[in-house]
C-alpha cells in the first residue's frame, strides 16, 4: 500500500513511538523520520525561550517531506497546544496523528529495559496536553498497555484507510456528545445527559438532547445571519448536527450581565446575588476537570490567540441573543462560549448554545440548567425548555 500523506506518532517516552513508527515505515515502504532525535537542547529551550524554540521547530517542520512516518512531529505536546495556529500550515487533510498512551507504571517498566535513561511522565503532567492533541484533525488515541506492536499497527492502518477513503469514524466521546469525523465535517450526536461539576451531579434525562439541538439550531442560525463567527451548523436529525471540522482551544469565554454561579462561589462577598454589572463581564476560563479555573486574558494572548477578537465576537453574540430573548420576555444572564479554528485558521464559536450552557430567566423562573443544579423535578426541566423552544419558534 502506498502512503500519500503523513502519519504522525506522538506520545510520552516509553510508549513505543519508535517501534511502531519503524514498523509502519516497513509496512508502507516509506521513509521514517525522527525530526527531534539528538535535539535535547531544543527541548529545554522551549521552557527557557519558547518563541525562539518555536521558530526553530517551524524551520525543522518546513524542511520535512509531505509523506512518511514521523516519530514525533511536535517538539512537545505544548508546541501544538500552546501555539496551534502556527502549526496548522504543516497539517494536510490526509494526515493522521496517532497518540500512543499508557499508564505511568507501564512506561516505567518499558524505560527500565532501555540502555539509556529517559525521563518518565510519572505524574501524568503531559497527559492533558496529549489528550488535547488527540482532538486534532484525523486523530487516533490508542492505549497501548495491553496491546502488541502488531495489533497497534493494524489499528493505525485501518484508521489511515478510513481517512483515505473518506469514511466516517469516531473522533471523541464525551459526557454530553459523541463526535465523529467524515472528510472535513464533524458529526455531533448529543447525549441526553446533564452534568454539573460544581454540584457534583450527572444524570441521564431523556429528551434534553432533542431540546438542546433544536434551540441551538435557532441560535446558530441567528448568529450566522448576523455575521458572528460561529460554526456552520447543519441540522441532521433531532439529536444530531454537523459542522466544519475545528480544532478546539483549551479555554472558554464566559459572558455575564449579573453576579451569579461561580462568581458568587469563588468571590464570596464581592457582589450580592444577581447584582447587575455596570458593564457586561467577559471572563476567560481554562477548561479542566473537575472545575475550570479563571485565567487572565494575557494567558490567552500568550497562548497565541487574539483576545480582542474573542471578546468582541462573544459580546456581539451575547447581546444579539439577549435582545432576541428579551423580545419574547426572557432575560439572558450569562453564556459560555468555546472557540476553535477551522482548517483555514478562521477562529469561531464551536460550542453548542443551549440552556445547557447559559442562564435564562423569565419572571424570576429558570429556563436553563439551574433547574437541574437545584434539584427540580425532571419533568420541570422538560416543560420549561419546551416552553422556551416554542416561544423562540413563534417569534
Amino acid at each position: 500500500m502506498k502512503l500519500s500523506s503523513k502519519i504522525i506518532i506522538e506520545g510520552p517516552n516509553g510508549v513505543g513511538k519508535t517501534t511502531i513508527s519503524k514498523m509502519l515505515a516497513d509496512y508502507f515502504g516509506t521513509g521514517y523520520y525522527s525530526p527531534y532525535s539528538g535535539t535535547n537542547s531544543l527541548y529545554y529551550k522551549w521552557f527557557d525561550n519558547p518563541h525562539e524554540a518555536l521558530n526553530q521547530v517551524q524551520n525543522i517542520l518546513s524542511s520535512l517531506p509531505s509523506t512518511g512516518i514521523f516519530d514525533r512531529y511536535h517538539l512537545t505536546p505544548q508546541t501544538m497546544v500552546n501555539q496551534p495556529l502556527t502549526s496548522l500550515k504543516y497539517i494536510n487533510d490526509g494526515d493522521l496523528t496517532v497518540l500512543l498512551d499508557a499508564e505511568p507504571k507501564t512506561l516505567k517498566n518499558r524505560l527500565a529495559q532501555k540502555p539509556t535513561t529517559e525521563n518518565i511522565d510519572a505524574i501524568g503532567y503531559y497527559r492533558s496536553h496529549y489528550n488535547r492533541l488527540a482532538d486534532n484533525w484525523n486523530a487516533l488515541h490508542i492505549r497501548t498497555d495491553n496491546m502488541l506492536p502488531r495489533q497497534i499497527v493494524d489499528v493505525i492502518v485501518e484508521r489511515y484507510n478510513q481517512i483515505k477513503e473518506r469514511k466516517e469514524f469516531l473522533l471523541k466521546e464525551g459526557k454530553s456528545k459523541i463526535i465523529h469525523q467524515k472528510s472535513d465535517r464533524m458529526i455531533i450526536t448529543l447525549i441526553p445527559t446533564l452534568t454539573t461539576y460544581t454540584y457534583q451531579k450527572h444524570q441521564i434525562i431523556n429528551g434534553t438532547e432533542v431540546l438542546r439541538n433544536s434551540i441551538f439550531e435557532i441560535f446558530a442560525g441567528e448568529l450566522l445571519k448576523n455575521n458572528i463567527s460561529i460554526i456552520d451548523y447543519k441540522y441532521i436529525s433531532e439529536n444530531k448536527y454537523s459542522s466544519e471540522f475545528c480544532f478546539t482551544f483549551p479555554f472558554e469565554i464566559i459572558v455575564k450581565s449579573r453576579a451569579t454561579g461561580t462568581t458568587l462561589i469563588n468571590c464570596p462577598g464581592l457582589f450580592t446575588k444577581n447584582m447587575p454589572f455596570f458593564s457586561t463581564v467577559v471572563r476567560f476560563d481554562y477548561r479542566r476537570e473537575p472545575n475550570d479555573i479563571a485565567i487572565p486574558s494575557d494567558y490567552v494572548r500568550n497562548y497565541g490567540v487574539d483576545t480582542g477578537f474573542l471578546k468582541d465576537n462573544s459580546l456581539k453574540a451575547f447581546h444579539l441573543l439577549k435582545t432576541i430573548l428579551a423580545n419574547i420576555g426572557y432575560e439572558l444572564i450569562d453564556l459560555c462560549f468555546i472557540y476553535g479554528f477551522d482548517l483555514n485558521g478562521n477562529i469561531k464559536i464551536v460550542s453548542e448554545i443551549s440552556p445547557d450552557g447559559m442562564r435564562i430567566i423569565k419572571n424570576g423562573e429558570s429556563f436553563d440548567k439551574d433547574l437541574f443544579r437545584y434539584d427540580y423535578d425532571v419533568s420541570k426541566i422538560i416543560v420549561n425548555w419546551n416552553k422556551l423552544l416554542n416561544d423562540l419558534r413563534s417569534r
